[in-house]
């Protein structure tokens, strides 16, 4: 049996919960978030030291788990963290004053700057409005099947582009969106989830590119599991931006920012006892 280990950090989002721990090297999990019987059941069976949490669910975990030496951290904190090692990961250096974008049910868009974190503003659209309008308008049973169908899909013949408005001397470029699911030249579910996804990554970067004008950076780091395996939203953000004048910088790993962040907490935490000479 492996020894316990001295630290999990978990992020208990509306959606999904996410741990992150180190055996060597850092690993990282995923559950539903209804399903915190099972969450509870690893934790039991990793048998860390010290828990870490942040995230929206951390409080009813925490009330409700027999475990001892818990404590939370703020999400913006954890996000701000997490987004560091994990960017440290991949070998990427981060500038010094960045937005973070949490891309999960909702988006939310941080301004890191010298180790601390602010929230600046975000939308309601993110993975629970993919999720929920899929669902209403192609069927789509899940967020990955979603994915799937707008990887296929074409959103040219559901969206009105400016080149549709303006045969010549169009005052910006032609393939630009001019309005939303506007023309419906077709109905094919591939091409509607295009577009859904077209909808909600255009109008996540354009939220970005104002906070990222009023806060002076030009570059934004992006995360979150509305992000993971779903290469349309990752282009339609990417191309977005680079339009606004941005860089987007995507972490891999960067749905699990809020565990690693929490993680990284309850490392210093434990160093810092340790320095103390306090029992880890």
């Amino acid at each position: 049996m492996p020894p316990a280990l001295p630290v999990l950090g978990l992020d208990l989002g509306a959606t999904l919960t996410k741990i992150a721990f180190r055996q060597g090297e850092l690993h990282t999990e995923r559950w539903p978030s209804r399903d915190l019987d099972a969450v509870r059941a690893r934790i039991v069976e990793l048998a860390p030291r010290r828990i870490v949490m942040t995230g929206g669910g951390a409080a009813v975990l925490g009330a409700s788990a027999p475990f001892a030496a818990a404590t939370s951290v703020s999400e913006f904190e954890a996000w701000s963290l997490g987004a560091a090692t994990l960017a440290a990961e991949e070998g990427l250096v981060l500038p010094a004053r960045h937005l973070l974008v949490s891309a999960g049910t909702g988006t939310s868009v941080l301004v890191v700057e010298g180790g601390s974190a602010v929230r600046a503003g975000g939308t309601g659209l993110g993975g629970g409005t993919l999720v929920g309008l899929g669902k209403l308008l192609v069927g789509a049973a899940s967020f990955a099947e979603l994915s799937a169908l707008a990887a296929r899909g074409s959103r040219g013949s559901v969206d009105l582009l400016v080149g549709d408005v303006y045969s010549q001397g169009a005052p910006i470029p032609a393939h630009l969106t001019a309005s939303n699911f506007a023309k419906l030249a077709s109905t094919e579910p591939a091409d509607l989830a295009h577009a859904l996804v077209g909808l909600v990554g255009e109008n996540i970067a354009l939220v970005c590119a104002g906070i990222a004008r009023l806060a002076g950076t030009d570059t934004v780091v992006l995360g979150g599991t509305t992000l993971a395996e779903n290469p349309a939203l990752v282009e339609v953000l990417t191309q977005t931006l680079g339009l606004t004048g941005l860089a987007a910088w995507f972490l891999r790993r960067g749905a699990y920012c809020g565990a690693v962040g929490a993680l990284v907490a309850g490392e210093r935490i434990a160093h810092g006892d340790s320095e103390r000479g306090c029992p880890g």
